[in-house]
């Protein structure tokens, strides 16, 4: 009888303390959901190559233009409650303009628009902002003319976000001051120097020496085409310096954007002499090494075929 008295205070204090742990464990569940703001961020990675916008002024042709037009980031949600607790994330870009908008206080901090993303289980994913999308949205607010250029040298885009959860609460990091609130991207205004000597262009033979027509395999009239690599730095290279020519090897073009100097170096001593610069086409003059001594020279016609010109400030050294 004693034994049966005492299992069942035993059995009544279990149960007692079982609902108050319960009861304690939900309480600290239901805290961890309220104050998710507190502990809730998100982390940029931003993909290698397309972490900001890049323009161009192309120093060949004189144009403006995308070079990198297109921003990818890596998104990681981080929290002390799952992934599964949000909703969405929408992104706000704000905008500075060197000497223009945004420049000087009062700043304008709420941004505008420029996408959302439904919240996946996992709190990983991917946002994507286009340069043109981006400053669509302050085409009406640039204090600097944006019709002929669109990017200018100081523009910075910063890119916040409003995540929102289930319950409908939200955590607006434009009112934020904690480090990585944001993502800042400041564009880059660069000089180009396109690769002038690389691709495929056509060569005819319009002059030949006597020597070069007996032992080069040429004469006048006789066409082909190349293919040029660039190495990078303005420095190219080619299977032969001399186009078709029996005895032409193989070798590299060196050019000077700025100053338009170019020669080439190859291992039979061969010599360019350029001339008759005239858009697509000009005329290059060969010597090498045997030259002098079997009168073997000629001159072929060289044209591009991308559609550009020549620089016009092309030359050769002297020989």
């Amino acid at each position: 009888m004693k034994r049966e008295i005492i299992f069942k205070y035993f059995l009544f204090f279990s149960a007692i303390f079982l609902l108050n742990s319960c009861d304690e464990s939900d309480d600290s569940v239901i805290e961890e959901v309220v104050n998710w703001k507190e502990q809730t961020r998100i982390a940029f990675t931003p993909v290698e190559d397309k972490e900001t916008f890049i323009w161009y002024h192309d120093l060949l042709t004189n144009e403006d233009y995308w070079a990198t037009d297109e921003v990818e980031i890596n998104m990681s949600l981080k929290s002390n409650v799952s992934a599964e607790n949000f909703s969405k994330v929408d992104f706000y870009l704000t905008v500075e303009e060197k000497d223009g908008y945004n420049y000087t206080a009062p700043f304008n901090t709420t941004g505008k628009m420029i996408g959302s993303v439904n919240v996946p289980e996992s709190g990983e994913f991917t946002f994507n902002i286009k340069g043109d999308d981006a400053y669509g949205l302050y085409l009406n607010d640039f204090k600097n003319s944006r019709s002929s250029v669109l990017a200018r040298e100081g523009d910075i885009f910063l890119l916040y976000y409003v995540i929102t959860a289930k319950d409908g609460t939200t955590l607006d990091s434009r009112k934020s001051t904690k480090v990585g609130n944001r993502f800042g991207m400041k564009v880059k205004v660069e000089d180009y120097a396109p690769p002038v000597w690389e691709g495929t262009f056509d060569f005819e033979w319009i002059e030949v020496s006597g020597g070069a027509a007996t032992y080069g395999g040429v004469f006048v009239g006789k066409t082909g085409s190349v293919n040029i690599t660039h190495l990078g730095n303005q420095v190219y290279s080619m299977s032969n310096l001399l186009w078709d020519y029996k005895y032409g090897t193989s070798g590299k073009i060196f050019f000077d954007f700025l100053s338009g100097e170019t020669y080439v170096s190859g291992n039979s001593s061969e010599h360019w002499t350029i001339s008759n610069i005239n858009g697509s086409s000009m005329d290059i003059e060969f010597w090498y090494s045997y030259s002098d001594d079997y009168d073997e020279t000629g001159t072929v016609r060289f044209t591009r075929t991308d559609g550009a010109d020549w620089p016009s400030n092309i030359y050769s050294r002297s020989r």
